[in-house]
Order: C-alpha cells, then structure tokens, then sequence
C-alpha cells in the first residue's frame, strides 16, 4: 500500500447524508452509501467524535486532523479526517495516513477553485481557534456531545418500534385476511338457502316466518359485503393490491354500471342520469376495480336519496385526465363531518333514506383503489342541497 494509505472522499448535506462519492479507489465505502448518513460506517464508540467533527464543521466551516475509527471486515481501523463547507455542503477527506488525507482536502479545492482564498483563511482561522481552545471551558462542547449522542440513541429506539409496529400490522392483516375468507363461505351458504327458502315457502309459511327469512337474508347479505370489504381493505394494506390495467372503454364501464344501478334505484323511485359533454378517449385502468369503485359511489347515491329523485353521473375530459362524478339531491354531509368520509369504520350523521346498512369500509376503499391508479378524489356537500363525489384517472 503506498504512503497516502486506504483513503475516500464523499459530499454530504449539512446533516451528513452522503450525495456523492469523489474518490474511493480502494472500494472501501459500500454500495449503499449514497443516501445514507456517513455516521453509519463509524464505529459505535466513536460516534460522539465524528459528532463533534460535523459540529466543527459547521461552527467554523473547516475541521482538520481529526483521527476517528472505522468499522472494516478487519475490525475498527483509524482515519484521519480533514473536512469543509463548500456552498452549502459538507467535503469529507479521510485516510488511513495523514498525507493521503491531506492530499485529498487538496483535491476538494481544486473542485471547488472558488473557495480557495475562503478554506485558506478559514485553516488559519481554525488554526488559530484551536491554540485558543485550550483556555476554552470544555462543559459546553461536552453537554452539546452528550445530547447529540441522546439524539442518536433515541432516533434508534424510534427506528426499532417503528420495524416492530410494520411487523404487527403485517400480522393484523394476515389475520384479517385469513379470518374473513374463512367466514365468508359459510355465509353465503346461509345466504343461498335462506333465498331458497323464501322462494320455495312463499305460499306456505306464515307473515311471521318470511319476515325471519327476509332478515336471514339481510344479515347474511350484510355481513358477507363486510367481510369482502374486510379483505379488500386486508391486500391493500398488505400491499397487495394488483392491478389488471388495460386499455378501457370508460363510458362503456359507466354505462354498465348505471345500468345495473337502475334495478336498484327504481325500488326509490330514483332515477340515474348519465351524462357525456365530450369525446373521452380510452384509458389505462383495472376496469373491475374502477367498477367496484364507482358501483359503491352510485350505490351511496341511492341509499342516501330520498324518493322520487335523480341521481346524475357526468363524465368529462381535462388535458390530462378523465374526472367522474356522482352527483345526488340527498340530505348533504356537514362540512365538519367531511373529513370523516375516507377514514376506515368512520360514520357521519347522515342516515339512509331507506333503512340501508353501511359497514362504514366502501368510501374508504374507493380512495385506495383510485389511489392506487394515481388519480384523485374529492367531495362537495352542503347541507339540504345534496352531494357530489368526483374522481379524476390520468389519461397516460
């Protein structure tokens, strides 16, 4: 090895993360440095050193010769540091001897021809600090070294509840997922012959037993909406949610789905409405989970109706997306209750028109699966006046 020994030169930001290598002819630093805080590649121990270097640094704009250790596949190993702020980053030179650290610092002012004159008066400066620093009281240096190494003990602390909170989470949804696909089969079995049982005993069974089956059915139908709702939130959370994109017919999808909306709305006596003011190109979606979205925003129009209305469904094109909207002459939302609509088991004060369920799971899922396209969704509501649920999906 020759006289300037193993040696590598790094910018970081004035908090210490590394954005760019400038010379690491040996290989020491590892792959994944850039990005990282160079704190990461010191010993424990010293950590209050190289610490201390960044606060020199920064007070004094120039920090020399300070001798800190490395940990290497050899064990801990001393470089000797050489450091200064250069337009509002950090040039670190360090060696395992004194000339290649040096030689290194050399180089950094070179790159930067600009600030020669400026690290020139800053060595002396700091030359000149430093035979000073002896008359110095040390109790403030040494209180700032403690809290910083606080600092950095609590940041770790953090950094581990924080794997051990993404671990259970993990768990809760692997339960959740696991528990809702085991209860959803015996449910729809109860589903199924609690319809075939209303239709085959219409004319046989008393008023009394068709109202138990009826809310056998309702249950039923109920709790496995809850339980497909429960799975879905379950692969969204897990990051689970794949996506099937392919180029679609939206107002085809739209149409579709009034369509199928129809059935249910004319129970209310509601009428849905499509309406199309410009020509809109195919676009990039998972159709079935566009549909599941826009199923749930339709279907909420109807519960939250009264009779004899209209629900509207517009389309539109803007130069970059594809906006849908849901628009209904319902009861309207408070405004202070807004913000409530995207949240998981939230509810608002408003009540279905016709005794409808809510599991409180739909709205909330709608905006993960829009998210999940890149688009957008929002609302407008005023009270007495009715809603408008809109989403936009980006054309590319």
């Amino acid at each position: 090895m020759d006289e300037k020994g193993v040696r590598f030169s790094v910018f970081c930001d004035l908090d210490g993360k590394v954005t760019q290598v400038i010379k690491d002819d040996d290989h020491f630093l590892p792959q994944t440095v850039i990005g990282s805080l160079i704190f990461s590649i010191v010993v424990p121990s010293d950590l209050d050193k190289i610490i201390n270097f960044f606060l020199e640094l920064k007070s004094k704009s120039t920090a020399i010769g300070w001798e800190i250790n490395i940990a290497t596949d050899c064990g801990a190993e001393t470089f000797l540091f050489f450091g200064g702020v250069f337009n509002n980053q950090i040039g670190i030179a360090a060696a395992t001897s004194k000339n290649g650290a040096q030689k290194l610092f050399n180089d950094f002012t070179r790159i930067n021809n600009e600030q020669v004159n400026i690290i020139r008066t800053l060595s002396k400066e700091n030359e000149r600090l430093m035979s000073e620093l002896d008359e110095t009281p040390v109790s403030f240096y040494e209180e700032l070294s403690k809290l910083n190494n606080d600092l950095v003990n609590m940041q770790r602390e953090l950094a581990k509840k924080n794997r051990e909170l993404d671990e259970l989470n993990k768990l809760k949804n692997q339960f959740l997922g696991m528990a809702a696909h085991d209860l959803r089969s015996p449910l729809g079995i109860i589903m199924g012959y609690s319809e075939f049982l209303h239709e085959e005993t219409a004319n046989i069974i008393s008023d009394e037993h068709k109202n138990m089956l009826n809310q056998i059915m309702k249950s039923s139908e109920f709790m496995l909406n809850l339980l497909n709702n429960l799975l879905d939130v379950s692969a969204i959370e897990s990051g689970n949610l794949n996506l099937n994109l392919a180029k679609t017919d939206v107002v085809n999808l739209i149409k579709r789905n009034v369509e199928l909306n129809n059935t249910i709305a004319s129970k209310k006596q509601i009428i849905i409405r499509f309406i199309q003011h410009t020509e809109i190109p195919l676009i990039l979606i998972d159709s079935e989970k566009i549909e599941q979205a826009l199923n749930n925003l339709i279907s909420n129009a109807i519960k939250y109706s009264p009779q004899k209305t209209e629900v509207t469904v517009l389309v539109t094109k803007n130069p970059k997306d594809v906006t849908i909207s849901v628009k209904d002459n319902g009861q309207g939302i408070p405004e202070h209750e807004i913000e409530k609509l995207f949240k998981p088991f939230e509810r608002t004060s408003v009540k279905s028109t016709g005794g409808e369920k809510s599991t409180g799971l739909g709205l909330s899922i709608v905006k993960k699966l829009i998210q999940g396209h890149r688009g957008k969704i929002w609302v407008e509501s005023k009270v007495g006046e009715g809603s408008t649920f809109s989403f936009s999906l980006p054309i590319e």
